[in-house]
């Protein structure tokens, strides 16, 4: 079937330029007018490439020329707006993160809001600091005539993360402009700002007594993100379009619309913003990347453009793991279906000052896109990630701080080899492999690792290594530690550790594992798929710790043997 893949907003976020140039717009419009009829600072967190900047310019649009490309959308045929139109003063302060030897912070601040006002015609006088031309210029206005949009006001901050003197240097002059705003309120109709952190209690936001944040709240869940029944109505087309490139391309007939909206699911949806947990989305961008080239497959678009790595955001993070964090924790993070326990005020911390930051590290996590609400129970929150896309770049950044070496370099140096131990069934191979990756974690970690951490470092690195792999899959007898497809096997492998490299302990755990795997008829498993072969593998890991018995640790794989049925 044909599409016409020029109607993908990919390189566009101006609404004017969705209707303009016939792109497909998803019509949230009559939450907008929702919003855009409060009179009242408003507040919205959401990760990146979920269409902040999009749904700002839809505001100037709206608020600026009216009705006019509205045209058979929601707040048009629902008849949900009569207001006039206003002045709009757009910041996008994105624009702004970066010193540079010939402009420093405050004076592009200062551009961009005298640039902004003269714009709009607003007369400004210059003055040598930012927040003094834009009180001078707006205290002549009359009462309620200007509307405010400021994009990614965080932008600027999260970037100078790492240098505490600078940081400092942008809030100061960010709460100064934002003081200024609240004591000419009268002066705006509508303010709205968009970020990813949300600094709670900082003086940036102390300003406004009335700002209302809705990064949380059930009524805008939705508000960004695609919905499960938007996805469906507005691209029913390019799902169906999807499933025949993918078959096209891999010369099969396996790909149905069912089957490729399934694995868009797995991919992409899985985010929730709202703290009822009953809206979850898609990530428009990871959706449009997918649906312009289905023919390359089910990629990590949101890894590969940078939108899991925020610059800043994750250096931090990486400080926060150096300073607080003892790196074998990670682990934790690390298996499948992980909820983490959260206060919902946790998620957007207090930072009085960078030097005296206590973000506590589900914070960092969930507000840089790589965790998401999960569920609620009564008021006690849960956090997990998203989906599998995320996961794959979430496992990147704790492998690599685990190992401190590139997930990329590995996969390198070791995938041959692995590619051809999983696909030829060479178990000496494939043992030889599991020992190498056991080798990549320093000695500081391993003495922590318990029998679920093992499964899950081998399943992330053959993972990283492009290998289909997952943990603890049920059957009606019980659950595998690790499974790990190949195009002509399913190996079903079940973990046992020991804490002393002696034969007869040794024996044991592997006739334990043998048995457990003829008990659980791991062998009957069904690849109903490919009609691989399943092959059952008992393992067991020695992690030996030097202590007052053992003169020396030793740490291995010493066990990997198939067992028939």
């Amino acid at each position: 079937m044909t599409v016409d893949y020029q109607k993908l907003s990919l390189d566009t976020t101006s609404f004017s330029d969705f209707i303009l140039q016939s792109k497909i717009y998803v019509d949230k419009t009559d939450l907008i007018a929702s919003l855009a009829r409060r009179d009242y600072p408003i507040f919205l967190a959401r990760p990146r490439r979920f269409g902040k900047s999009t749904l700002v310019s839809t505001f100037e649009e709206l608020f600026a020329h009216g009705l006019e490309k509205f045209k058979g959308l929601k707040i048009d045929t629902q008849n949900l707006w009569h207001d006039k139109t206003y002045k709009v003063l757009h910041l996008d302060l994105s624009y702004i993160k970066e010193n540079t030897n010939e402009f420093s912070f405050s004076s592009k601040f200062q551009e961009i809001i005298v640039s902004g006002l003269n714009d709009l015609g607003i007369e400004t006088t210059r003055s040598s600091y930012a927040v003094t031309s834009f009180k001078n210029a707006i205290k002549k206005l009359p009462n309620r005539s200007l509307v405010l949009l400021i994009d990614e006001y965080d932008a600027p901050l999260t970037t100078a993360m790492g240098d505490p003197i600078e940081f400092n240097r942008r809030r100061n002059i960010i709460s100064e402009f934002f003081l200024s705003i609240k004591s000419y309120s009268a002066k705006f109709r509508f303010i709205f700002i968009t970020g990813v952190t949300r600094y709670s209690h900082v003086s940036i936001f102390s300003a406004f007594n009335n700002i209302i944040d809705l990064s949380f709240n059930p009524q805008y869940g939705a508000i960004l993100g695609y919905t499960q029944e938007e996805l469906e109505f507005y691209f029913k087309d390019y799902l169906e379009n999807a499933a025949h490139a993918l078959n096209e391309e891999n010369n099969t007939n396996t790909y149905t619309y069912e089957l490729v909206l399934q694995k868009v699911k797995d991919h992409y949806d899985g985010y929730s913003f709202d703290k009822k947990c009953r809206t979850h989305v898609y990530n428009p961008w990871s959706i449009l990347n997918f649906l312009s080239a289905p023919q390359d497959g089910f990629g990590n678009y949101w890894l590969e453009t940078g939108g899991s790595q925020p610059s800043i955001l994750v250096n931090y993070f990486k400080s926060v793991i150096d300073r607080k964090i003892d790196k074998s924790e990670l682990l934790n993070y690390l298996g499948d279906n992980i909820e983490i326990p959260v206060e919902l005020d946790s998620l957007c911390p207090t930072i009085e000052s960078i030097e005296e930051s206590t973000f506590p590290f589900e914070a960092i996590l969930y507000q840089a896109g790589y965790f998401t609400l999960k569920r609620v129970d009564d008021l006690d929150y849960y956090i997990g990630i998203p989906n599998v896309e995320v996961e794959k770049a979430f496992i990147k950044i704790v492998i690599e701080n685990l190992i401190n070496k590139s997930t990329q370099q590995f996969r390198l140096q070791h995938k041959q080899e692995a590619r051809d131990a999983l696909n030829h069934k060479d178990l000496k191979g494939f043992k030889d492999l599991l020992n190498v990756i056991l080798n990549e974690f320093s000695y500081e970690s391993l003495p922590s690792f318990k029998e679920v951490h093992f499964r899950d470092v081998f399943k992330v690195m053959l993972c990283c290594m492009g290998f289909v792999a997952y943990t603890e899959y049920q059957t009606a007898q019980g659950r595998s530690d690790l499974n790990v497809i190949t195009d002509k096997y399913l190996y079903v492998i079940e973990f046992k550790v020991i804490s002393d490299n002696d034969p007869a302990l040794i024996a044991k755990a592997l006739n334990i594992a043998k048995e457990q795997i003829k008990d659980r008829k791991y062998n009957l498993r069904l690849d109903s798929f490919n009609k691989r072969e399943v092959v059952p593998l008992a393992c067991v890991i020695v992690n030996q710790s030097k202590d007052a018995t053992h003169d020396k640790p030793y740490r291995e794989l010493v066990e990997l043997v198939e067992v028939s049925s």
